[in-house]
């Protein structure tokens, strides 16, 4: 159970209904996330505000969902890890990847881009600090853009995990 109460559209003031609303799933479900998060509603929009931009950039969707996908497997978030399996898969991540990133260094199923990807993610996530051979690997192959949004969503999706990890959040 969740260390915070899910906010309802119901029991939420007019701002925090507004956002939910936003945040409402094609199913008409809010996500549980959105309903702790909610309970602070300009820092909720301010989070979905950059959360878009990096959907919006240049880095590859598969390489930008692998690097969440990895980083909240090493956390331990399954709140996040299992919300990011739908649109990773939607942008071409398959089956055989979600199942072994966990051991993405010794896996045929990820190319030495997605590799050098995760291994990055696994360093920024585990040491907050990045090699120079990794970096210096990323340069050779992505764009200063590409680093910098790789560098975010590695970034965001700790700050995500911490959030539910530590709310407790309950898998939707």
């Amino acid at each position: 159970m969740a260390r915070l109460r899910y906010l309802e559209k119901e029991t939420a003031s007019a701002e925090q209904e507004k956002i939910l609303t936003q945040l409402t799933q094609k199913s008409g479900k809010v996500a549980n996330m959105w309903k702790i998060f909610g309970h602070s509603p300009h820092t909720l929009e301010a989070y979905m505000g950059f959360s878009k931009s990096l959907v919006k950039g240049t880095l590859d969707p598969k390489l930008r969902e692998l690097a969440y996908l990895k980083t909240s497997t090493i956390n331990g978030c399954a709140y996040c890890a299992e919300g990011h399996k739908g649109p990773a898969r939607r942008v071409g991540v398959t089956e055989q990847q979600i199942q072994e990133i966990a051991n993405s260094s010794e896996s045929a199923a990820f190319s030495d881009l997605e590799k050098l990807v995760l291994r990055y993610a696994d360093e920024l996530t585990r040491t907050v600090r990045t090699s120079d051979d990794v970096m210096a690997e990323l340069k050779k192959n992505l764009s200063e853009a590409d680093i910098v949004e790789l560098n975010l969503t590695v970034g965001l999706a700790n700050l995500t995990n911490r959030f539910n990890m530590s709310f407790l959040t309950d898998l939707d």
